[in-house]
């Protein structure tokens, strides 16, 4: 690229928004006090400061003074709980321009590292308007408990129960959202992330709905004995199989409770090991377009040596690799656990069946003193069928999620295209210069 096109794409307006492109990625990495210790070219350029003003001073330089003190107090309580966060965040360069950015903030050695891309989901507009909203209250005196407070009611209002389960949804969104700007197809380890977010999301609800029919299933069998007891004595053949069940019924609800809804089980666990899973699978993409955008930058930075900052990137990508594998591979194992479960669901649900088909069959033998017998025994194999149904679609969700999470540990599913790889303003030098992709393979 010649010095007359560099300057060409870094002019800058005079008011409004920074030029910061997308595709592009930037960091910055901190201490454990968020003191600035070093960047990739593309943020001192959107920053607009020299890199002599930067190094060693605190992160907050850049923060646009409309940001709400809420976020950053979220923020920093994530990250000293050793957590993977984001955040949407507006910045203020040295010349008063601003720029949004999605930022993804990973603990690393020393510190903390923040990548950040360029916002463009359906997601940003109404963060901005939750912001606005929080920083008026702020200015007019609310406190930042309280206006922390405030922020989470308002995710809570856009349908996210925690700032975890925005942070999961902002980011895989953000990731599709990016390359469908840049008219690419969405990657294969964020589309396969998303499926199995969705797949968890699905065997919990059935899960639930599974629950409920075990509580019905555990209730009827009583008023089958009353019924039982008004047309026989109490041991005759239909107070039997009535109380057969009901031994039953109460013996599945009880392993039920001790197998899928406990706290322990995979049932309960599946879907925080795939949002930790989804979560250090894209920290370690985003590291790796770091890499690969540092080297192409060919720039210096400020008096930071190139060498050991790669090196530290890379033990890091590697590092949130591993994590990435360990954490597909336990979802791979919780989804086996999940079909087991189902298997013996269908052995205990087939047993119960037995016995209601018995009951009918005593039923008609009885005459037609039993009708009020008839619906309850209608009403059982309903429930049945139910059950049935729920217990289906988790055996095929899990099933599903078994074979996705064991494809998520293979490499190709961390293939990145190289126009996200290097961005659109990096790719053409990239392409003229063989060596220079060589060197950041």
């Amino acid at each position: 690229m010649s010095v007359e096109q560099e300057r060409r794409q870094e002019w800058r307006p005079e008011r409004g928004e920074a030029p910061f492109d997308l595709g592009e990625v930037f960091y910055s990495r901190t201490d454990e006090r968020g003191i600035i210790q070093s960047g990739n070219y593309v943020f001192q350029r959107v920053a607009h400061y020299e890199w002599d003003e930067l190094i060693g001073a605190p992160h907050k330089t850049v923060r646009h003074p409309e940001m709400p003190k809420a976020v950053f107090r979220v923020f920093w309580d994530e990250l000293k709980a050793g957590k993977v966060t984001a955040a949407y965040v507006n910045n203020r360069a040295k010349d008063g321009l601003h720029y949004w950015v999605f930022a993804i903030v990973a603990p690393c050695k020393g510190g903390y590292l923040s990548a950040r891309i360029k916002p463009t989901s359906e997601l940003l507009e109404p963060v901005k308007a939750l912001y606005q909203k929080l920083h008026k209250a702020e200015v007019q005196g609310s406190s930042v408990d309280d206006s922390t407070a405030a922020l989470l009611e308002g995710l809570r209002a856009m349908g996210f129960a925690d700032y975890d389960s925005f942070v999961l949804k902002a980011l895989g969104t953000e990731l599709v959202s990016e390359c469908r700007e840049l008219g690419i197809p969405p990657t294969a380890n964020v589309t396969g992330a998303t499926e199995l977010v969705d797949l968890a999301k699905q065997i919990v609800e059935a899960t639930r709905e599974l629950s409920g029919e075990f509580s019905y299933l555990e209730g009827i069998p009583r008023n089958l004995q009353i019924k039982a007891a008004r047309v026989e004595r109490t041991d005759g053949p239909l107070s039997v199989l009535a109380r057969n069940y009901e031994g039953m019924s109460i013996d599945m609800s009880e392993w039920f409770e001790a197998h899928v809804v406990g706290e322990n089980t995979s049932f309960s666990s599946i879907r925080g090991t795939i949002e930790r899973a989804m979560l250090v699978g894209s920290v370690a993409t985003i590291l790796a377009r770091c890499d690969k955008q540092l080297l192409a930058e060919r720039r210096g930075l400020g008096g930071v040596d190139i060498m050991p900052e790669r090196a530290m990137l890379s033990e890091l990508q590697a590092s949130y690799k591993a994590k990435s594998r360990e954490a597909f591979a336990q979802v791979a194992s919780e989804a086996g656990r999940i079909v087991a479960s189902c298997r013996d669901m269908k052995r205990m649900l087939l047993g119960l069946d037995t016995l209601r088909v018995a009951f009918k069959i005593e039923d008609s033998r009885s005459g037609e003193a039993n009708a009020g017998i008839g619906d309850i025994i209608a009403q059982l194999a309903a429930a049945q069928e139910r059950a049935n149904t729920h217990r289906n679609t988790i055996l095929e969700r899990s099933e599903r999620m078994a074979e996705l999470a064991a494809e998520m540990q293979g490499p190709e599913r961390s293939h990145l295209p190289d126009l996200l790889l290097y961005g659109p303003r990096m790719l053409p030098a990239v392409e003229k210069s063989p060596a220079l992709k060589k060197s950041a393979a």
